[in-house]
């Protein structure tokens, strides 16, 4: 008995273990160059990177209901950082990222069968002794439930850039020189309430990573003039255009993050920065400018890497340095470079610039602060 049960566990175990395999095999990696709402943009952006000579494709992200052109589906997630940044640096899609996941269908959850265990044998049955059916309860109706709904009017703040979609955040205040604001992120349906300033009206300032601050006045009683139609919600429709703030060949690396006040990558880091790799040995006339920046321009107590051989975790060989806001920019530019240098590309390819915290994206107290903390690189062709 206990032979047999245990053999029922291990195939179990056996059986969810395979199921954890089958579905990190269905994992993709898509190069995407353009994500839109409306099904027809999508085929006319593949047409118009079709023409370009690349062979660009669309499906849907079912979970955020976004039609996403991509140029490239692979099992290979560096093969994918690699493609987007050449994409980034050699082609008209600034933009390109890369989406991990499985684009044109549910999700799925496989079912987990478990065995039933061997039991002992049934006993015999009892006599069964008829008696008068009881009568059935009287079904219960239950009363729906209405989920409340926000206080104010529903506005959806819509930030694109060429007709796709853009991450970024909306601060909202009723006076220009006012230090408070509301935060929210873009393209999601926001409650607010209705100002209390005498014009009925509120500031929408937008903050998106890599493109100009954008400024504007909304009536809160009479937003027609800027919106372009009502939404599934009864919300408020106001497009916002977006342009980038660089132009040329500055990417800037969403995935490089550091450890808080350090000078030491997160694990993730090292899929941009393997990306850039294979770029600079794909194209030896290559050089680079490493700019890093920070969020505030205050001196701090950080680790830094110190005698360790480890870019991408902390450990007792690094080191605790007091530095300015320049100093630890610098201090993590340079460790871009340390690490390409270890990769096999030559230091004399790569310079590095201090840029502190004088170019910070957000302010430096919004929820999006922490991506002030980044690196910027700058190609420069030869």
């Amino acid at each position: 008995m206990k032979k047999a049960l245990l053999s029922l566990f291990l195939g179990c175990f056996l059986l969810g273990y395979s199921n954890v395999f089958a579905q990190d095999e269905e994992i993709s990696h898509y190069v995407v160059i353009g994500a839109f709402a409306k099904h027809d943009n999508a085929i006319r952006w593949t047409d118009q990177a079709n023409k370009a000579n690349f062979n660009a494709q669309y499906a849907i992200n079912v979970a955020r209901n976004l039609y996403y052109v991509y140029i490239l589906d692979s099992p290979d997630k560096r093969k994918a950082f690699s493609l987007m940044l050449k994409i980034r640096v050699e082609s008209p899609y600034k933009d390109a990222w890369v989406f991990s996941g499985k684009l044109g269908q549910e999700p799925k959850e496989e079912p987990v069968v478990v065995p039933e265990p061997e039991a002992d044998p049934e006993p015999e049955p009892e006599p069964i002794i008829e008696e008068d059916p009881e009568p059935e309860p009287e079904p219960v109706v239950e009363e729906p439930v209405e989920e409340p709904v926000p206080e104010g009017k529903p506005f959806y703040f819509k930030l694109v850039s060429e007709e796709e979609e853009v991450l970024g955040e909306i601060h909202i205040t009723e006076t220009a020189r006012s230090s408070q604001y509301q935060a929210f992120n873009g393209n999601e349906v926001v409650y607010l309430q209705k100002p209390r300033n005498t014009a009925n009206a509120f500031i929408v300032s937008v903050q998106a990573p890599g493109y100009r601050p954008v400024e504007l006045t909304v009536d809160y009683e009479d937003p027609s003039v800027l919106s372009s139609g009502i939404g599934d919600k009864n919300e408020v429709i106001i497009p916002i255009e977006l342009v980038r703030s660089k132009r040329g060949d500055y990417i800037e690396f969403n995935k490089v993050r550091f450890f808080g006040n350090s000078a030491i990558f997160q694990p993730e880091s090292k899929l941009e920065l393997d990306g850039l790799v294979d770029l600079m040995k794909e194209n030896p006339k290559y050089k680079i400018k490493v700019h890093g920046h920070c969020n505030g321009t205050q001196s701090r107590n950080v680790v830094v890497k110190g005698s360790s051989n480890e870019f991408f975790e902390t450990n007792t060989l690094n080191t605790r340095e007091t530095l300015s806001a320049k100093a630890l920019t610098e201090a993590r530019a340079n460790l871009v470079k340390e690490y390409l240098v270890s990769q096999g590309i030559d230091g004399k390819r790569i310079k590095t610039k201090a840029e502190g915290g004088k170019t910070m994206i957000y302010p430096q107290g919004s929820t999006l602060s922490g991506y002030n903390d980044r690196i910027e690189v700058e190609i420069k062709k030869h």
